[in-house]
């Protein structure tokens, strides 16, 4: 009787503490760590359907693509392609040359020549046996790009025997003034007149005008009259 008692009695001991891990296994199944975050709650959605913020995004992603292109399109228009320097032009053509803050464009529309007497009134005896010349042109902006003030790229002329042309002649005469860019001048098609005083010898003879810069200093731009 002891031992049955006994064996009872230990049995029951040991179903006591097998329901007790048992409770213990199932309750250490419920949890996580703390360091484990709980999945995010989503919207139940049909098979096939997008989820309503995915859904937004890719509608919105057109609309916003193409705003953002219109907006680079209306401030930042894409630069013109200079001139390939050697080009020869006649004058009332067109030109995209550099300048010192983008390219522009510069359009011979005249190549004069003054009046030797005029000259010596303005400037004096020293300027005997010089005739001024009078290189017209305009000035367009091309890109957008803001050239208020500027004075437009720099022509010369040129002689028929590409020699100099024996005389130094700057600043402006009666009917030859420089002007320069309004401060307006940052739209695409605005443009300027203006006008180059330069001079040479009477004996030598103007052919056309050029446009130098380090771009063309070997094969310049070259407008024929």
């Amino acid at each position: 009787m002891f031992m049955t008692q006994g064996s009872t009695a230990t049995r029951g001991t040991l179903m006591g503490v097998l329901g007790a891990a048992v409770i213990a296994l199932s309750a250490c199944g419920d949890l996580r760590p703390a360091t484990e975050p709980a999945p995010p709650a989503q919207a139940a959605t049909a098979p096939g359907e997008a989820a309503p913020e995915e859904s937004a995004q890719e509608e919105a992603g057109p609309e916003e693509s193409a705003q953002e292109e219109s907006g680079q399109a209306e401030t930042k228009p894409a630069a013109s392609k200079l001139t390939a320097p050697g080009t020869k032009l006649r004058v009332g053509q067109r030109a995209v040359v550099p300048d010192r803050k983008g390219p522009v464009g510069i359009t011979v529309t005249a190549i004069e020549a003054g009046d030797p007497a005029a000259l010596v009134r303005e400037r004096g005896r020293q300027a005997k046996g010089i005739t001024p010349h009078y290189i017209r042109y305009t000035v367009e902006n091309v890109d957008g790009t803001d050239h208020s003030y500027s004075s437009g790229p720099v022509l010369s002329v040129v002689t028929a025997d590409g020699g100099g042309t024996g005389a130094v002649l700057t600043g402006t005469m009666p009917g030859c003034e420089r002007e320069t860019a309004p401060r307006d001048f940052t739209q695409v098609g605005a443009s300027f007149e203006t006008c180059r005083l330069t001079g040479a010898r009477t004996e030598v003879e103007i052919v056309g005008v050029k446009f130098d810069s380090d771009d063309y200093r070997e094969s310049p731009l070259l407008w024929r009259k």
